[in-house]
């Protein structure tokens, strides 16, 4: 499954045996895949900008789930903001979740499981 938030934290891990993959991604990734993920966003302002639904749900991830992480920099966001300000821009993050006693992680590994999800 593929998550969406703002935050991350080794508490959303499910179990001891994972690694996590951590690359960023471009815009157009993350907005192809924005479409089919479960927003987890807490901030109202942030989830209209981005499309996506405001669900301030904490997450757990398990060995073969991606979250793509949306960090503001530049700034804050005004409270009833619905653009972003001027210098204020979004990065966007996949981090990619494996079981450490069965996955090798490679790129070709990283674009498979995005790409099949």
């Amino acid at each position: 499954m593929i998550f969406i938030t703002s935050s991350w934290s080794e508490t959303m891990l499910m179990g001891s045996n994972t690694l996590v993959d951590l690359r960023k991604i471009d815009e157009e990734l993350f907005k192809k895949l924005a479409p089919t993920a479960y927003s987890c966003i807490d901030k109202k302002n942030l989830a209209k900008i981005l499309g996506v639904n405001f669900n301030p749900e904490p997450v757990q991830l398990r060995p073969g789930d991606s979250l793509l992480k949306v960090l503001i920099k530049g700034g804050k966001l005004p409270p009833y903001a619905d653009e972003l300000p001027e210098n204020v821009f979004l990065e966007f993050y996949c981090y990619t979740v494996f079981d450490q006693n069965t996955h090798v992680i490679t790129e070709k590994n990283e674009e498979k499981v995005l790409m099949e999800e």
